[in-house]
């Protein structure tokens, strides 16, 4: 009886080590912070939407931005090439965020803003309507791509 009790535990410790040997440890994913937003980035966005004849389509922006970063907050600076003192805010959420404001003294406004950051974040692709003084509303897409890249897995 003692032999089978022992066979019976031999048997179950083998499958218990052959179980848990099998599984592969994970790789350790890549884990983002917001501070890796920081820094300077180059824009380039354009109407989503051609309105005005190809022609006279001239509203293509190409300019540097800087994002800074408070907490989940990012900072960007410059946005739309509007000047260092024009500034959106966004609270990130995973890899995207949402965004309003104004800019150029309360006469452009910015509404239904959206980012979504890619490619191990550094590139960020974000879209917004936009309405001017006048009231006249264009839907612009931008995208946002970091001049030094600094990926950091934890």
């Amino acid at each position: 009886m003692k032999t089978i009790k022992n066979i019976l535990a031999a048997l179950m410790l083998i499958t218990f080590a052959a179980t848990f040997s099998a599984c592969e440890e994970d790789s350790p994913e890549t884990i983002h912070s917001v501070s890796e937003l920081s820094g300077t980035w180059s824009w380039s966005s354009k109407l989503s939407t051609d309105s005005k004849p190809k022609e006279e389509n001239n509203d293509e922006v190409y300019c540097t931005v800087n994002i800074s970063t408070i907490n989940n907050q990012i900072v960007i600076q410059n946005f739309q090439n509007q000047g260092s003192n024009e500034t959106i805010t966004a609270d990130v959420k995973g890899d995207a965020f949402d965004f309003s404001g104004t800019l150029a003294n309360g006469t452009l406004e910015i509404t239904e803003g959206h980012g979504t950051i890619l490619s191990n974040w550094t590139v960020i692709n974000i879209s917004y309507t936009i309405t001017n003084f006048y009231g006249v509303t264009d839907k612009i897409t931008a995208t946002l791509t970091k001049t030094s890249v600094t990926a950091k897995k934890k």
